[in-house]
């Protein structure tokens, strides 16, 4: 496990913010997999010629666990690619100003986000939080920190690095 700094120790998100961006996500996500469930149903009809009936009969899967597993897998999939494509934040970040970062100050890479959000498709993950981390932040080295704060918080502990030191002019 990597060291954690302190400023993200002090700054990490508080649990009613994870609350929210978990839900905003969730909502996202199902109608995200909703709307491209609905597309493979009218590409089946529109340029296959199967009937709707059809089309849903062959999407439909008969094991609640593959169906759940597959679920799982697709949401952690959507919250990759959001995460990815926003360095760190999801439509849920966005809306409540917190962000994903790594716990040691280094830059996101995509392998951490890969790591952070295929292990929110571990059973129970969201059980997790009822500790202090949740699974896929401890197990990938990342933390959740509220932008505005952190960024104020690291700026002034950069500028009290320094103090003292002679600029080159």
């Amino acid at each position: 496990m990597a060291r954690t700094l302190q400023i993200i120790e002090r700054y990490n998100a508080e649990k009613i913010y994870r609350l929210i961006n978990y839900i905003i996500d969730l909502v996202f996500c199902a109608f995200m997999m909703w709307f491209f469930f609905l597309g493979f149903l009218l590409y089946q009809y529109f340029v296959l010629g199967t009937t709707i009936e059809e089309s849903y009969d062959q999407a439909n899967i008969n094991n609640p666990l593959i169906e759940r597993i597959l679920i799982l897998l697709m949401y952690g999939l959507l919250m990759f690619v959001m995460e990815a494509a926003t360095k760190g934040r999801s439509l849920g970040k966005l809306i409540t100003g917190t962000k994903v970062i790594k716990t040691d100050g280094s830059e996101l890479i995509i392998t951490d986000l890969l790591k952070r959000n295929f292990i929110r498709a571990v059973p129970f993950d969201q059980l997790s939080f009822v500790g202090n981390k949740g699974w896929h932040d401890h197990f990938s080295d990342t933390a959740v920190v509220r932008i505005k704060n952190f960024e104020k918080a690291k700026d002034l502990e950069i500028d009290m690095e320094m103090i003292g030191v002679k600029e080159n002019l």
